[in-house]
């Protein structure tokens, strides 16, 4: 169930794109490594990882107030 917040940033989808990003990564050959190919997937790892740990953060941090689902 998601939270009533609507500029909560929805965690399912931070994690997906950083696993896309990491997929990206680990599929450039060893040769292109430091090439502009590389500098892309790098560069969107690394926004994908710190929006990723930006939402770890808010979710710890109890500001956000998530109910959850009565399992009865």
């Amino acid at each position: 169930m998601r939270p009533l917040i609507l500029d909560l940033p929805n965690g399912r989808e931070l994690a997906n794109e950083l696993d896309f990003a990491i997929e990206q990564m680990m599929s450039i050959p060893v040769g292109l490594i430091g090439g502009a190919q590389w500098l892309a997937a790098s560069t969107r790892q690394q926004q994908a990882f710190q929006k990723w740990r930006e939402y770890l953060q808010l979710m710890a941090d109890g500001r956000v107030v998530v109910d959850t689902l009565k399992v009865a």
